[in-house]
Parts: structure tokens; sequence; C-alpha cells
């Protein structure tokens, strides 16, 4: 190809140059999302074509300048192998376009080692945005690792910190019971240093005590347990947690002890103030069953602390009281609030008080009633010399009070009076012991009743 036929397709290459640059960004535009606008994109593709043009009419084709085009192109953003193809096809395409055969036949070996050069230059590029690419995360995922193993040593440092100071005692088993982690001041009383517990079995170390052995046994087969143990003067309650991966597997188990002592010494204190002082401390659930019964001020009601009435429902263990029944309704509905009450010939001051769960949803009601009969006698006895009764009503007044006695008739049987007269003589005495102000138990049983 002479200088004159170099000219004039330099000429006509050039005349096509916009509709090359427009094929060519619709071809890869929509392959990726460059950062610059698309008027920059078409210049920098003006410009591109310009060389390609330059490089293709030229006396020698240079390679490295051939494969720059393919680096510029990733330059830009288009780094998707259909950028490439789009590329190829639009260079191939409308490069020769409207060529004469002869100019074609002059042109098609340099327009294939052009494209071969493009080609190159995108593929190597490409892979050195890769590598970059890879490295950039990689450097990341090594920062983030140590940022997160740092957090996880502080974390750690502040778990030792908190156990190693907490009366309790932490250990870590692998799937074959081996300790792996031990720490706490609550070692000691497992008889356990942290320095020679490590690497040790655990049905080992603790073959003392052989239910807190069977009980890691059983976690490392699946089961979760919990145990109070004393240890000599310490009381521990020791539970054990198997650990699971995420497919389900045991591969370990926690156990924890914690030192219980001071609470087992405050209950036992408790227990033995309730046991002997003249109380009933009972709690109801939501439905109205008992879950705890206990105290010496059950003697009264001839019953024994805990054995007859928890598991059992209030409304069917008093169903003969109706006014402890009217008070379970009052304090389940979630009243506060202190009544006295007559049961089985004593009588009771409760404070009853609802329990409630955190959104404020009742749970539960606790009961605390204390066995006032003698007091109540003493001013049953003090109200009727001041009310001057008569030796008929003095003798009617222990009648009126028997759960057993529930009508006008059977009160007055033993005193041999007709209903009509014992009608008469509770009226009486309702106006001279004060019903209204005072109903002590005397007259708040007669009035439950619905005698007065």
């Amino acid at each position: 190809m002479d200088v004159q036929e170099r000219a004039a397709l330099r000429q006509h290459l050039h005349a096509r140059r916009d509709a090359i640059v427009g094929h060519w960004r619709r071809a890869i535009t929509r392959t990726a999302f460059s950062p610059m606008d698309p008027t920059a994109v078409a210049g920098r593709l003006a410009r591109l074509a310009d060389e390609a043009i330059g490089l293709l009419i030229a006396e020698a084709l240079i390679p490295e300048r051939a494969q720059d085009l393919g680096v510029a192109l990733v330059a830009l953003g288009y780094a998707a192998p259909e950028a490439l193809r789009g590329t190829l096809q639009t260079l191939g395409r409308e490069l020769p376009a409207d060529l004469s055969p002869v100019q074609l036949a002059a042109l098609q070996p340099r327009l294939l080692a052009l494209l071969r050069e493009v080609a190159v230059g995108f593929c190597a590029a490409l892979q050195d945005t890769i590598l970059a690419a890879q490295e950039t995360e990689r450097r990341g995922q090594l920062a983030e690792r140590r940022r997160v193993e740092a957090t996880l040593q502080a974390s750690e440092a502040r778990l030792r910190a908190v156990t190693g100071n907490l009366p309790i005692a932490l250990l870590a088993l692998d799937r074959r019971g081996v300790v792996t982690l031990a720490d706490g001041t609550g070692l000691a009383a497992l008889g356990l240093i942290p320095a020679t517990a490590i690497g040790r079995p655990v049905a080992e170390l603790l073959a003392g005590v052989p239910a807190l052995a069977q009980d890691a046994a059983r976690a490392l087969s699946g089961a979760e347990t919990a145990t109070v143990a004393t240890l000599g003067d310490v009381v521990v309650e020791v539970r054990h947690t198997p650990l699971r991966d995420g497919a389900g597997a045991i591969v370990g188990a926690i156990g924890i002890a914690l030192d219980v002592t001071a609470r087992q010494r405050t209950e036992e204190r408790l227990q033995a103030v309730i046991g002997h002082a003249p109380i009933v401390l009972f709690a109801l659930d939501s439905r109205g069953t008992i879950t705890l019964s206990e105290g010496q001020g059950l003697a009264a009601l001839r019953r024994r602390p805990g054995e007859t009435m928890v598991g059992r429902s209030i409304f069917e263990v008093y169903r003969d009281a109706p006014a402890v029944l009217d008070h379970a309704h009052r304090a389940l509905a979630g009243e506060a609030f202190t009544a006295r009450t007559v049961v089985a010939d004593a009588t009771y001051e409760t404070h009853y008080l609802p329990l409630r769960a955190a959104d404020g949803a009742l749970t539960g009601v606790l009961g605390v009633g204390t066995d006032i009969t003698v007091r109540a006698r003493a001013e049953a006895a003090l109200r009727r010399r001041e009310a001057r009764l008569s030796p008929t009503e003095e003798a009617l007044l222990p009648l009126l009070v028997r759960a057993d006695l529930a009508t006008y008739r059977q009160v007055g049987a033993p005193l041999g009076l007709a209903p009509g007269r014992v009608r008469d003589l509770v009226k009486g005495l309702a106006a001279k012991l004060g019903v209204a102000s005072e109903r002590w138990a005397v007259v708040a049983a007669l009035w439950d009743r619905g005698m007065l």
C-alpha cells in the first residue's frame, strides 16, 4: 500500500470515526458501569478509535500500542469479557466497512493482528485488575481478622477478669471430656487449680463428687443438668450444658459452678423462721394453683406444710371457706389488699400481693397470713364485755362461727333455740357488736355466711 492509498484509507476511516465510536459505545456500555459520564466516555472512545485507525494504516503495527487499547478499555471500567467481545466485534466489523476489495485484502491481515493485540492487552489488564482486587480483599480480610482477634482477646481478658473474681467455676470440655478451660475463684470449692485442671479428664477431676462427674458425662451425651452439691462447708449449684456445632453434633460441654452457700444459709434461716412463726406463707400461679405452702400457721388448719396443698387449686382446698375464695379471686384479678378471715376456728390477717411479669401480665399471687386467733379472741371478749351480752348470747357466739353449723336451725339446736329465736339473737348481736364498723372475727364469719 503506497502513500496515496494510505492517505485515502485514512481519510475514509476518519470520516467514519463517529459512527465507529457510536457502535463501540453501545456495544460495551451495557456490559458494566463506568464512573465517567457518557460524554467523557464518548470522548475517550473517540481518541482510542483515532489510535486504532493510526495503528491500522501505519507502515508497521506496533504491538505494545495496540495492547494499550485493551488496557485503556479496562481502565474505563469496562472489564467484563462481554466488553472485549463487543469491542472486537465492533472494530472488526466497522473498521473495514465500505472498503473496496483491494483495500480490504490489504487491510485484513493488519486488522486481525490489531484485534489480537487489543485482546492481549485487555486480558493482561483484566488479570492485573483481578489480582489487585484480590490483594485488596486479602488485605482487608487480614485487617478484619486482626481486628476480630483483638476484639476477642479483649473480650476474653474481660471475661477472665470477671470469672476470675466471681465465686464461680467455669469448665469447658472437649467431646472426650477433657478440660480445655478452667477459671474462676469457685474452682477452689471443687478442689481444683486452673493450671493443673486443664488437659485432664473431667471424670478424674470430679471423681470425689460422683453426681457432678455423672452430670458432665450426661452433658456430653446431649442432656442439660443442674445439681446442688455440698462440698464440706461450701454449697455449689452446678449446671452442665452440651456444646454443638452448626450441624448439631456435640463437640463438648460447658460446666458452671456457682457458690450458693450464702443463699443456702439464708434460705435455711428463712425456713427456720417461717417454720416456727405463727404465719402461713403461700403462693398461687395465675390459675389459682398453690405453688408454695409453708409456715407454722398451717398447724391451726390441721395441715402439714407443703404436703397436702401444693399442686392443688385454692378453690378446691378452701371450697368451704367462701371468704378465702373471694379474697383469692380479688388477688388474681390484680388487687393488693389485707383481709381478716376465719378458717377452721382460727383467725388470720392475710396480706395479698399480685405478682407480675416484666410486661405487666399477672403471673400469680404471694400471700402472707398471720395467725391472730388469740388477739382476735381477746378483742372479741372485750367487745362482748363492752356490749354486755346476755348468757344466751355468750353461749350462742362460739356456735355461730362453726363451719359445720350453716343454718339457724343447726346453730340453735345445741341450745334448744328455735330458728326464729336464733335470728332475733343474731340481729341483736349485730347491733351490739357494731357490724358495720368493726366486723371482728365472729361478726365477719356471720356476715360472710349471710346470717346477718
